[in-house]
């Protein structure tokens, strides 16, 4: 069954097991994208929870899209941001003192051996990866993890499509210089 004929059997025939076919059939890459963008596998589960009431609230809203898939991952984002807001709001001393820690763990001398680099680079490259700004982390992970085209990034956003071109080559020229800085840290 297509995804509009799962929703459409759960809004005019109240088959809550089309519904839950409909959830299956998502979840599990809503959660890996929610969980990329927040760092939080918790929050991600909660963030998709709202996403499927609010499909649950409102069937009729993704009958009238043509990707699912791009609307939920939206209304994820949407949800995901909302909750990024609130927990920055509620610690940001607390992410001062992570960010003094994270600093010290950076600046500690590690033997270079191959397997020792490459786990510092792998290391290092989360550590660059976890500080972006939560637009640059969004657009970093739907275009990496989720492997989303530039048009469908740009449908999922609302920025336009030479925007997140723009943006992507931003993130990974800062990226790229950053790693490089760590490899010369290490030499």
């Amino acid at each position: 069954m297509t995804d509009h004929d799962l929703l459409r059997a759960y809004l005019f025939d109240r088959d809550v097991d089309s519904l839950d076919a409909f959830v299956r059939r998502y979840q599990q890459s809503l959660v890996r994208f929610a969980a990329k963008l927040l760092g939080d596998p918790e929050a991600a589960q909660d963030v998709v929870q709202e996403t499927f009431l609010r499909v649950a609230r409102h069937p009729r809203r993704l009958l009238k899209v043509d990707s699912c898939h791009n609307w939920l991952l939206r209304v994820v984002r949407n949800v995901g941001v909302d909750h990024i807001r609130r927990v920055t709001r509620q610690r940001r001393h607390t992410e001062a003192a992570a960010e003094q820690v994270t600093e010290s763990h950076r600046q500690r001398q590690v033997e270079p051996s191959a397997e020792v680099e490459r786990a510092e680079i792998e290391a290092r490259l989360q550590d660059e990866i976890d500080v972006l700004k939560p637009r640059q982390k969004e657009l970093f992970h739907l275009k990496v993890t989720e492997g989303k085209s530039y048009r469908e990034i740009a449908e999922i956003t609302g920025l336009s499509v030479t925007n997140v071109g723009y943006h992507l080559h931003q993130i990974m020229r800062q990226l790229s210089t950053r790693l490089r800085d760590a490899r010369e840290e290490l030499s």
